[in-house]
């Protein structure tokens, strides 16, 4: 065969397709490919859920997989139980030590029996600070948790399962003389002595004069009005922060029923009747510049601020009276 002549020969009887479609067959076969019988097409069931595994809780929290800080158990690590000691400090109260404490003022008192004897609050005083409301009960004897529960009205199971206390509550509860209980919720009869009314007396009876009293009631200081001690149970005025001297004026029109020293705490006072059965009261003054008999018009300067008598800061301790009782004045004030 020479170069280039067709490899196929083609007889007149059609031998040239017959080897061309030979030659396609065994030439063109894709290379490591095998043949195989297709199956019928045949309905499939779904494969088997896999196995469940039954781990308990413990062989999990030993299995050494890290967790993560619980956020609630940290807050109660965080929680003190333990009665801690605050100094006071100028221009303390009751009031301003609760609320810094988030207490009411009452656990202040009922935490240091000693104030209701003294029936004041020194700058250098050191105050035992409960972890709760309630009242700090130091052991008498024959004192049991059945005795705290009937002077202060705390369940005795409570007292027992306080965590400040830190009774064994595995062993029955045993009190010692002198061993202080906290009483969580509890209830005190002491009261706080300056609740006690100042004395106001005269030789001039406002009786001697016509009504001047309009019945309504301005601030006795110029404003800003910052109160550094609210009324509460053991406190029957407002506390008015004051700059040393600052001018007092009269709430209401009336008659000065005394102005002068009070012996039971409250310095320089002056007490005004308005002739409506209403009587204010301005306590702590540096000096008074009116005097008992005299008549005063609201809004008139009668005294000078300050801090004297049972005090530990400059202040204006500001009351209403009427029918033998004190009253909030924010219920008055505008």
């Amino acid at each position: 065969m020479r170069k280039n002549e067709s490899y196929f020969q083609c007889s007149p009887r059609g031998g040239c397709l017959l080897s061309v479609a030979a030659a396609f067959i065994f030439t063109v076969k894709p290379a490591k490919t095998t043949s195989a019988a297709v199956p019928e097409a045949e309905s499939a069931a779904p494969p088997p859920l896999p196995t469940l595994i039954n781990t308990s809780i413990e062989q999990f929290l030993n299995s050494g997989i890290e967790r993560e800080i619980q956020i609630k158990t940290q807050l109660q690590d965080d929680v003190s139980y333990e009665v801690t000691e605050y100094t006071a400090q100028s221009s303390d109260s009751l009031w301003s030590i609760a609320k810094k404490f988030d207490l009411q003022p009452e656990t202040i008192l009922w935490g240091n029996e000693w104030l209701s004897s003294v029936g004041v609050l020194q700058i250098g005083d050191t105050l035992k600070i409960m972890p709760t409301d309630g009242v700090l009960h130091t052991v008498k004897e024959g004192d049991t948790l059945e005795t705290l529960q009937r002077l202060h009205g705390t369940p005795t199971q409570e007292i027992f399962e306080y965590f400040g206390n830190e009774f064994d509550l595995t062993l029955p509860p045993e009190l010692k003389v002198g061993q202080q209980i906290i009483v969580p919720n509890g209830t005190s009869p002491i009261v706080w002595s300056e609740a006690q009314a100042p004395v106001a007396e005269t030789t001039t009876s406002a009786t001697e004069y016509p009504n001047p009293g309009t019945g309504y009631f301005i601030w006795p200081v110029a404003p800003p009005y910052l109160r550094t001690q609210e009324f509460w149970g053991g406190h029957p005025a407002i506390d008015i922060n004051t700059y040393f001297r600052q001018p007092i004026f009269a709430s209401d029109s009336g008659t000065v029923r005394f102005s002068g020293w009070s012996d039971i705490g409250y310095g320089n006072l002056v007490i005004i009747d308005h002739g409506n059965g209403y009587r204010t009261y301005y306590a702590h003054n540096e000096a008074n510049l009116v005097s008992a008999g005299q008549v005063v018009i609201q809004g008139q300067q009668i005294a000078e601020s300050g801090s004297t008598g049972n005090s530990t800061g400059d202040h204006l301790d500001f009351r209403i009276y009427y029918g033998g009782s004190f009253f909030n004045p924010l219920e008055y004030l505008p």
